[in-house]
Order: structure tokens, then sequence, then C-alpha cells
């Protein structure tokens, strides 16, 4: 049986909330809810016809809600690849020689 408008747009919107609940956590979003969330690639599934009129609204506000959250996102993963960058650019720090021994383990 194909799924309704209403369950698919219901799941959208119950995916890009938890997505957005971690990212107000600033917590990093698990691969999973990135995932789920399909903020990029989404495509309705098949045998769904024409979105009824009475759910345009509902489907503008979450279009709208994916490209806020996917821009946090794209946020996100420059301060990630700048923090790496300067990992990376670094001077490693020198090897320490051990403070004590245990003798008597």
């Amino acid at each position: 049986m194909a799924e309704s408008w209403e369950v698919v747009l219901e799941r959208l919107g119950s995916e890009l909330a938890a997505l957005e609940r971690e990212l107000a956590q600033q917590a990093p979003p698990s691969e999973s809810t990135v995932a789920a969330a399909q903020l990029a690639t989404w495509v309705p599934p098949r045998g769904l016809g024409p979105l009824p009129d009475h759910l345009l609204g509902q489907a503008r506000a979450l279009a709208e809600a994916q490209a806020r959250v996917a821009a946090q996102l794209d946020a996100l993963r420059m301060s990630v690849v700048h923090h790496l960058t300067a990992l990376r650019t670094s001077a490693p720090s020198p090897q320490q020689a051990p403070v004590f021994v245990d003798v008597r383990g």
C-alpha cells in the first residue's frame, strides 16, 4: 500500500525535528540522523500522486526548514574543516620521557 502525503510529510518533519534538536544541543549530529533527514536528495516515494492543496503550506514550511538546517550543517562542516586544517598545520608536541617507573607492578 502506498504511503499518503500526510504520512510522508509527518515523517520528514519528525526527522528534521530530531536533527534540529541535535544541532540546538551543539552536539555533532549522528550520521543516521543526517541521513534520515535526506536534506539534499529527497525524492517523494512513487505512487503518491500530486501534493494535495491543503498540504502545500506544510510542504513549503518543511522545505524552508530543510534549507535552514542544511545551511547550519554546512557551517558546522566548514568549522570542522578549519579545525582539522589548524591541527594539521600545528607542530607536533615533543615526546616526553616517562616521569616515573612502576617497579612494584
